[in-house]
């Protein structure tokens, strides 16, 4: 994808030709029909955006209000208005944006597909000295412009875009005033998709607060979502609200929810059934209005059938469930997020070290079993490396744990011989345990998976190569017989 453009039009049917030769070009496109809901939905967009057309009137300071505030999200934006509607600004509108980098046009309604193109295909205009005074917003300069196949090949999907949930689907699910139900290994971005959805919400203004379920004993995460008044208990000298009361008309992210204490599970569904919460030793009865995202790790089928969770909550939490992949089933997005993580931790004033074609492949074959948290902190240990052939190093060595290493036992070849030949006559001289046919046959192993990294000088892609085996079953055959390089250049097995 090129990036995003955000459409704004009163009539969404109207746009849908531009919209379908825009996406066939690469770009994504969502529409949505006035300044505020841009504002919103593009407050939970993470990756590029490539533009935002507008057609539509602006006449109060809100409008400016949106615009200035739409430029400050997005610095490098394209923020496409119709020059009528320029015009029709009072002076002081027309002064605040006097800074921005907006480009103006005369727009069709609906939008024409060539003065669309016409403009993203330009750079962006060169900054001046009144654009760069203090406290002004403005776009930085734009690289000069590519031709559409190579941007399309260089350009990143979202940080953290599931590609099996398109964006009409985030957005409708934001939207809808329901819970969610999300599902997945730890370190996913479970919490970045609750927040992703909440921008798109209605509730995108108001305060998005999380609980950790697994992190604080029952009685604590009690007293943490419905507060609790002085002399409740032991300690609480003041009056102290919850979270519940805190995030009132926002949301409110109750984190490893298959951790919570089943006898608190029924407080808490009384407070989704009833959207009332009385804090603790109070007999005061307080009206919530919050949306509530729960997230986990675990199996809560599984746990409602071993009794550690109530159906009923589970049901009424399960609206909307959202299953988050592991990185190891989204490897078309490991590299790009990689890249994308790499830039967001790099200093200021510095360079990215690349990541070269070895460091590349290894990170395709690796697991990655703490998913984009891993990633990232795998990223910002590069940057403290600068060396690509030391993280190599670490992820091989993730990949094949290191075993206890001893001195490799050469078996003669007269001695193999002799001890099959004995297993097939049978007779009582020369008859070998299965025990013994077996160590014989995982040395004979030993030494040819040897021979080939010695030959190789211990590459293990190509020693696999030469073997003709598959990479990852070389891995772990190197892993099973506890083969590991040790200065003499010189793996052994464990006997």
């Amino acid at each position: 994808m090129l990036g995003l453009i955000v459409l704004i039009g009163e009539n969404s049917l109207t746009h849908e030709p531009l919209i379908r030769r825009l996406e066939s070009d690469g770009f994504s496109v969502v529409t949505v029909r006035t300044l505020a809901e841009a504002r919103v939905h593009l407050r939970g967009v993470t990756g590029p955006v490539s533009a935002v057309v507008s057609n539509v009137g602006m006449r109060r300071q809100a409008d400016l209000d949106t615009i200035l505030e739409i430029c400050a999200q997005r610095p490098h934006l394209k923020l496409i208005l119709a020059v009528r509607e320029l015009q029709q600004l009072h002076s002081e509108f027309r002064t605040s944006l006097r800074g921005l980098h907006i480009l103006k046009t005369e727009l069709d309604d609906p939008a024409s597909y060539d003065t669309i193109r016409a403009i993203l295909d330009i750079p962006a205009p060169v900054e001046d000295e009144e654009a760069s005074a203090p406290g002004v917003i403005r776009a930085p300069e734009a690289a000069p412009s590519q031709p559409v196949r190579d941007r399309r090949a260089t350009a990143l999907p979202h940080t953290f875009e599931i590609q099996r949930y398109s964006e009409s689907f985030l957005s409708r699910v934001g939207m809808a005033d329901v819970p969610v139900l999300l599902h997945g290994e730890t370190g996913v971005g479970k919490e970045v998709m609750a927040r992703r959805l909440c921008a798109y919400s209605a509730r995108a203004n108001k305060p998005f607060l999380k609980l950790n379920c697994a992190a604080l004993p029952s009685e604590l995460i009690e007293s943490e979502l419905f507060g609790y008044e002085k002399g409740a208990f032991t300690g609480a000298t003041i009056d102290k609200p919850g979270k519940f009361e805190l995030a009132q008309s926002g949301t409110i992210l109750l984190d490893e929810i298959g951790d919570m204490d089943i006898r608190l599970q029924a407080k808490l569904l009384q407070v989704l059934q009833d959207g009332e919460v009385q804090p603790l030793g109070s007999r005061r009865i307080v009206k919530v209005d919050v949306r509530v995202m729960a997230a986990t790790h675990r199996d809560l089928r599984r746990a409602i059938k071993e009794g550690a969770f109530r159906e009923d909550l589970y049901y009424r939490l399960n609206v909307i469930n959202i299953v988050i992949p592991p990185l190891r089933e989204r490897q078309q997005e490991i590299l790009p997020l990689a890249e994308t993580l790499l830039r967001k931790h790099l200093p200021p004033g510095t360079k990215a070290p690349a990541l070269t074609p070895e460091l590349r492949a290894v990170m395709m074959e690796y697991q990655w079993p703490g998913n984009v948290r891993e990633v990232e902190n795998v990223m910002r240990r590069y940057l403290v490396y600068q060396d690509a052939e030391l993280l190599i190093q670490e992820l091989e060595l993730a990949i094949v744990p290191p075993e206890p290493v001893v001195e490799a036992e050469k078996v003669p070849e007269q001695e193999m011989v002799a001890a099959a030949a004995g297993a097939k006559s049978g007779s009582g001289a020369n008859l070998v345990t299965m025990d013994h046919l077996e160590h014989t046959s995982r040395m004979a192993e030993t030494r040819l998976l040897l021979d080939a990294l010695e030959a190789t000088r211990w590459n293990r892609r190509q020693a696999a190569a030469q073997l003709n085996i598959d990479y990852k079953a070389f891995l772990y055959k190197l892993q099973k017989y506890g083969i590991v390089e040790t200065k003499a250049k010189r793996g052994a097995v464990g006997t």
